[in-house]
Order: C-alpha cells, then structure tokens, then sequence
C-alpha cells in the first residue's frame, strides 16, 4: 500500500510513542471539524497498515444551533467509510452550571467520560482526539500566561493513558493541505471565532507572530525537554510522598506541619499538588499558596475551601487535606 506522506508522518508519530502497542480498537473522536476529520481519514487509511478496528465517537453538545447537523454529518461520513459510530448528547451548559465548573472545563469532563464509557465496552481499545502540534504551542502558551509551574509547561502529551493523540506532531498547516489534497469538507464550528474562549484568544491574537517565526515547532522542543524533567520530578515527589504524607483512608491525607514546612518551597509545592491529584485541574498556584501559609502558621483552628470539593484544615500540628473522592 503506497501511503502520502502526511499518513507515512502520522504513522511514525504512532509507532515512536507505541500508540498501538496493545490496542486491537481505536476508537476516534470526531466532532466533524477539520482536525477530527482529517484524523478519522488517516486513521482509516492506516488500519490496514496496522490491523485495528476503527470505530468513531461524537459528543453532541446541545449548544451551538447547528449542533444536530454536525452528529448526523459523522454519521453519514462515518456511513461511507463504513466506521461504526458512537454519539451521545450532552447539555454542557447545564452540566457546568449544576457542577460550578466553566464550560470548557464541563465540556472537556464529559468527552473524556464518553471515551471512558465506550473503552470500558472495548477490550484492548484507545480513544484517539485530534490534538495537533498547534494546539499543544497553544497549551504552553496559556499555561505559561498564566503563570504556570513546569507541569502546565509540557504542551498536551502523545499519550495519556487510554488516550492517543496520533496528529500531535503535526502542525495545522499539514492538516489543512491534507484536507485539500483529500477535498474533504469539514464542518464550522461557530465559536471558534469567538475570542471569549481562552484558547480562542490565545490562538487569534497570541500565537500567529510566534507562528511566524518558526515558534510552534521551537516550544514542541521546549516542551519536550520540559517533559522529560517534569517525568523525572514526578517519580521524585511519589517517593517523597510515600514519607511525608499519611493516607487516612476515605480521600484524607495527612502531613506532618513541622517537618513539610522544613522542606524547600518547589518539593512543597509539588508535594501539595500530588495530594490533590484528581482536583487539581481547577486549582490554581494561588490555591496552593494559600495551603503553603496555611501550614506555615503550624497552629490549629485554620480552614481553607477548595475547588473540586477539596478542605484543607490545620489541627494539632498536622495538616490535613480532605478530597472529595465522589
């Protein structure tokens, strides 16, 4: 089979992060725009290439008008490639009004428990999304906006568990010649032109004149060494964790005031984000400054409320952290 060489690209992205490894189904999430779609066609060109089923995922939002039009465009793409299809509907906006979260935040919690969904009926599948170069440079860049730590600053990963992400590696220029070398017609999300979304901002008014000289394909290298060290630090805390931090079962951890405040500043910090794993995507570094002052103080009757149902509470020289393991 002669493959082009935006496939021959795909497929070495693939193999060098052993996407496939032990997948017999890859599931891909379209959502019928032209990074998902394109990605839906070249994983239909390769699964011959490297024998797995493909199947296809759409979430339905329910909030753009023409949302009802964008599932049944996958069905009937899906149709003709003969992929079988998966679609739920989701109201988003009410999700994230009855959750307290932001509609990104919702929106992105109720993909990935879709994905969750559908691979746990799957034996030996991933879920594949369309993530591109682009869109890890814009990651780096709203994280580092932001003020982030060196965690924020590793783009969006190849892999992330069941999760892969065969385009990673290719910028939207790519993406977009192959969608015209293929005539294939995407379909156009409104909001996507709507600057009140962060990453709609970022990537309207930010990125363009870093593009321009060359800066998507130099904070993938950034990105890729700060990657390397953020690994290595994440083995470093879980050993120190197994030190520092008591599990007193029913989501409570337990750390010893006195001797977490003797530690540097960066092993607390990330000493507090390793306690709070599962919660701390809505907490941010002001959150966990607050925790730092908090045990600093290292005398009772101190209480901190944080997002994602998380307490933080300081009693007899211990400090404790309380998630909400629901």
């Amino acid at each position: 089979m002669t493959m082009n060489r935006f496939a021959q690209r795909v497929l070495r992205t693939i193999d060098a992060h052993h996407m496939l490894e032990h997948a017999e189904t890859v599931i891909a999430a379209v959502s019928g725009g032209c990074d998902s779609l394109c990605m839906l066609y070249v994983l239909h060109e390769l699964r011959a290439v490297r024998r797995f089923d493909l199947r296809a995922a759409h979430i339905n939002h329910a909030f753009r008008a023409e949302a009802d039009d964008d599932a049944r465009f996958v069905a009937e793409v899906c149709k003709k490639l003969g992929v079988r299809s998966y679609t739920t509907k989701v109201d988003v906006a009410r999700y994230a009004k009855q959750n307290g979260i932001s509609f990104e935040t919702a929106g992105r919690e109720v993909r990935y428990a879709f994905f969750d969904e559908l691979m746990a009926d799957l034996p030996h599948s991933v879920t594949a999304t369309a993530h591109n170069a682009n869109d890890s440079a814009e990651s780096f860049m709203m994280h580092l906006l932001r003020g982030s730590g060196l965690g924020g600053l590793t783009g969006i990963s190849a892999v992330r568990g069941r999760i892969i992400r065969p385009l990673i590696e290719r910028p939207r220029e790519e993406i977009e010649a192959y969608r015209k070398a293929r005539r294939l017609t995407p379909r156009e999300d409104s909001t996507n032109a709507e600057d009140v979304y962060t990453r709609n901002d970022v990537r309207h008014h930010v990125m363009p004149p870093i593009a321009e000289r060359g800066g998507i394909e130099a904070i993938a290298r950034a990105a890729r060494l700060l990657a390397e060290d953020e690994a290595f630090l994440r083995q470093y805390t879980a050993r120190l964790a197994e030190t520092y931090l008591s599990d007193g079962g029913g989501g409570e951890l337990t750390l010893n005031a006195a001797e977490f405040n003797a530690l540097p500043t960066a092993v607390r910090r990330r000493l507090l984000r390793y306690a709070l794993n599962g919660a701390e995507r809505e907490i941010g570094a002001a959150h966990i400054e607050s925790v730092l002052s908090l045990a600093q103080r290292n005398r009772g009757g101190k209480y901190l409320r944080l997002p994602g149902g998380v307490t933080v509470s300081l009693k007899s020289g211990k400090l404790i952290i309380k998630r909400n393991l629901a």
